[in-house]
Parts: structure tokens; sequence; C-alpha cells
């Protein structure tokens, strides 16, 4: 005779191994993410991308100063949205390092912002906002070599960015997280919006060529006039 008893004890016993096996994967797995957690990650990436600024840069004001306004456009692209427009040679004077610190954060395995461009001197932070571990590092073959070893959530490692260029940033634990950082020697440079505008205040009066710098595209270079208390 078939004891009903001992057949409800081992279905509900096989129902409580198995639901521990989930659960010790789930813990196991630091890539598994929940709805909830999923959506309170999303959250957090899309209020940094609107908060975490793009562009650190001393405040220059003079008193014959122009402006240089535009939109870039490429065919290639949807939204022309993190591409750096600089002007190359401010001469006659040094810019010291912004006090202000910049910051790259980490959301969901994404780098946040992916394009930062800052005056050479410049201390980028590096927190983990992540519900994983990071490596924040530079390849060996870029011009800033570093690396910030492995860090738990909630970790804040720093980098000063003292050399002209553009820097890539990379995670040793996902590769398919990327970021860049254009280091520049004056503040006369931004970063486009999603539609493609940009603005750059305070140049002194002269004769500059304006470039671009995009991390897939060539630099595309533009002779402009900037004159006191004009926009161009």
């Amino acid at each position: 005779m078939i004891n009903m008893k001992n057949i409800f004890l081992l279905i509900l016993f096989y129902f409580v191994a198995t639901l521990s096996v989930f659960e010790q994967k789930a813990q196991a797995d630091p890539r598994t993410i929940y709805a909830n957690e999923f959506r309170i990650m999303q959250e957090k990436l899309e209020k940094a991308r609107q908060e975490l600024k793009r562009e650190i840069k001393i405040e220059v004001n003079i008193e014959n100063g122009g402006t240089v306004t535009g939109s870039v456009k490429c065919k290639r692209m949807k939204y022309p949205e993190n591409i750096v427009v600089f002007i190359e040679e401010v001469g006659g004077k040094d810019y010291p390092a912004p006090e202000e610190r910049g910051t790259i954060g980490q959301f969901d395995r994404t780098f946040v912002p992916h394009i930062i461009a800052v005056q050479k001197g410049t201390v980028i932070d590096f927190p983990n906002s992540d519900i994983v571990k990071h490596n924040v590092f530079s390849p060996q073959d870029g011009c800033k070599q570093f690396n910030l070893g492995t860090y738990d959530v909630g970790v804040v490692k720093q980098v000063i960015f003292d050399k002209l260029c553009v820097v890539p940033i990379q995670c040793n634990v996902h590769a398919e997280m990327s970021a860049f950082v254009a280091v520049f020697d004056n503040p006369y440079f931004a970063v486009t919006l999603k539609n493609g505008n940009f603005k750059i205040d305070n140049i002194p009066p002269g004769n500059y060529t304006l470039k671009t710098w995009h991390e897939r595209f060539e630099s595309v270079t533009q002779e402009v006039r900037v004159e006191t208390g004009k926009i161009t």
C-alpha cells in the first residue's frame, strides 16, 4: 500500500533541495540579477548618465573673449554625441589643473560617462557602484598605463591624468566595458550633446584650428576666427 504521507514528504524534500540549489547558484554567480535589482540598476545607470559631468576644466573669465558654437553632423551616427571638439593650441598661457574631480562610475557593467574630456592634471574617481567586482585599467600600449586591480562594490579608486592624449579605459573582468579620457592642456574643449551641439566660451580673440575626436571616426578640422564678444 502506497504511503501518501511518505510520498508527500519526498516531494517536499525534493522541492526544498531544488530551491536550495537554485539559491546557491544565484549566490555563486555574480551575474545573476533579479528583475527588481535589474530595474534599480538601470535607474541608477540612467541617472548617472544625466548627472555625471563629461567636461572637467577650469572656468576662464576674460573681458575680450569670444565663443565658438556649432553642431557636429555624421551620416553614420543617428545621435552624434560623445564627440570631443577642441581648439588645438591657445598659446601664451599656462592653465592650472582643475580642483574639481571627474568621475567615471561603473553601473551594470557599463562605464559612465563613456567619454570624458579633462584638463591635464585632473583627478578622476572610479567608484564601483555596480553589484559585481571590477578591475579598471588602461592597456599597456596606451599613452597612460595604470591598473587599479580588482576591487569590491562601494570602493572608490583614483587616477591623475597628467599626459596629453586620449586614454582608453577597460575592465579586466568584463571585456565589453570601455571608456575614454581625453586630456588637454587648455580648457577650450567640449563634448557634443545627443543632437551634436557644442559650445566653447571665453576664447581669446584670434585665429584657431578647431578639431574633433571620436573613438571610431577620423578627426575633422576647421579654421575659425574668434572675435571679442562675438559668437562664431
